[in-house]
């Protein structure tokens, strides 16, 4: 990060040298029309089995400037836009050095970076700009890597990331190859998303079409693999892309000369490769239970697999699909932070425990305007108390309020997550509570509790 801010002015090449360009270089020759696509709202992390920085759980928004009017203040009232006014809140913009020989983030905090950050990318006319927060991780350089170039690729987009309305929706036709049961063919310049992902397609390459292989190399970097047959002459030969991150097939020799077989494939039908063929079916259909999930696989793959592979592949794809259980904790205040913006009025609380130097999350409830409000000129003054337990990795407790309206239905008022039920939990639900609805006349709470604390 201190290498990162010294050089926040000047893009710099490896060996101290500044990159070929120029401060007076001024956009202005040629066309002055520029995409950029702004990414805010999420944090940089290490990607898998790589050294490099991805963005992650954040937005995306195309925006076509005209440099002859657009500056550097124009960027950061649009930036602005996209978070909650807090004078405590901060933000910073940073872009890659394409001219650096490994990942190098510039920040841009003037007009002069922002014309800076134009003409390094006045040929290609198009770049890719990342905002994060004061309570994110920022980028840092990383450690030098093999290959040549860490050219920020714009075909290269996070999983994690979710795009506005007016996004492109067209990718390059090199864009990584997604693997699932309808896909088992593996040829020469197949991409995939990095070494992870070819891995699983590789492993679902050998189960389609009934072959067991093992890797004679198998490194971030680079995967070498052949058939379990010696005799055989298949091979495969994958290497990382020029991003740094993406894999491409560059050798492969077919077809079998051996007798195919299926006696291996339990072998390579490993934990992410069932959570590859078992994601578009929970997306699809939801929660499915190990059971059925077990049926699906050997039926489709004539596979038969233990119980727990298949317990710890569905684990895998859920966070596959929707990310891990503690990045999103870590989002939990600007999910906060993003309800009051769009509700505002609402009650929205985050209650937080400290041990050490470390924050955990305790509790939370959410009271949105229009139901409190909708509470007290259209329902009974009657609310009733419900909880049930949480299932997953730190279970918990979710609370609600209910009330009636005028149709005899469900009317919600308030609903929160708790560590238990307790007397300080269910005190501390209860005044924020009374803090959104006050105390309407004649207002009676019900419960199936053995006791209730009223107001």
């Amino acid at each position: 990060m201190d290498d990162m801010e010294n050089n926040s002015f000047t893009p710099t090449w490896e060996n101290g040298t500044e990159s070929p360009i120029l401060l007076e270089n001024v956009v202005g020759q040629g066309s002055t029309k520029y995409k950029i696509k702004l990414k805010y709202g999420g944090y940089f992390r290490l990607a898998k089995n790589s050294y490099k920085k991805r963005y992650c759980f954040g937005f995306q928004k195309c925006l076509n400037i005209d440099t002859c009017i657009y500056d550097f203040d124009d960027l950061n009232e649009e930036v602005a836009t996209h978070y909650p006014p807090d004078p405590e809140l901060s933000f910073s913009i940073f872009y890659i050095d394409k001219y650096a020989t490994k990942q190098k983030f510039v920040k841009v905090d003037s007009n002069d970076n922002f014309k800076l950050m134009l003409s390094m990318y006045e040929v290609e006319k198009e770049l890719t700009i990342y905002v994060t927060m004061n309570n994110n991780v920022e980028p840092s350089s990383v450690q030098e890597r093999e290959s040549d170039d860490a050219h920020d690729e714009e075909d290269e987009e996070d999983e994690s990331v979710t795009f506005s309305t007016d996004d492109e929706v067209g990718r390059a036709s090199s864009e990584p190859v997604t693997v699932s049961s309808k896909n088992g063919t593996i040829k020469v310049n197949s991409t995939f998303e990095n070494v992870v992902e070819f891995r699983r397609a590789l492993s679902h390459y050998a189960i389609m079409n009934e072959f067991a292989y093992f890797s004679e190399k198998s490194e971030p970097t680079r995967v070498t693999a052949r058939c379990s047959d010696l005799q055989c002459k298949w091979r495969i030969h994958a290497s990382v892309m020029q991003d740094g991150i993406s894999f491409e097939v560059k050798k492969l020799v077919e077809p079998h000369s051996c007798t195919r077989s299926n006696k291996g494939a339990n072998k390579v039908a490993t934990q992410g490769w069932v959570a590859s063929v078992v994601r578009d079916k929970l997306k699809c259909h939801g929660d499915v239970s190990i059971k059925e999930l077990h049926k699906w696989v050997k039926i489709n793959f004539n596979v038969d697999l233990p119980y727990m592979k298949i317990f710890r592949g569905k684990e895998q794809a859920y966070s596959d699909l929707y990310g891990n259980w503690e990045d999103s904790f870590i989002k939990t205040n600007a999910f906060k932070e993003e309800l009051l913006r769009r509700n505002p009025g609402s009650v929205v609380e985050v209650d937080i425990e400290t041990k050490g130097n470390k924050k955990l999350f305790l509790r939370f409830f959410v009271s949105l305007l229009a139901c409190w409000k909708g509470f007290l000129v259209g329902c009974r003054p009657y609310i009733s108390l419900d909880a049930c337990h949480l299932k997953g990795k730190f279970n918990g407790v979710l609370v609600a309020a209910n009330s009636v309206d005028g149709n005899n239905s469900i009317f919600p008022v308030a609903y929160g997550v708790l560590e238990s039920e307790n007397k300080n939990s269910w005190i501390w639900f209860l005044e924020l509570l009374k803090k959104a609805i006050g105390t309407p006349n004649g207002l009676v709470i019900s419960s199936d509790m053995h006791g209730i604390y009223v107001f």
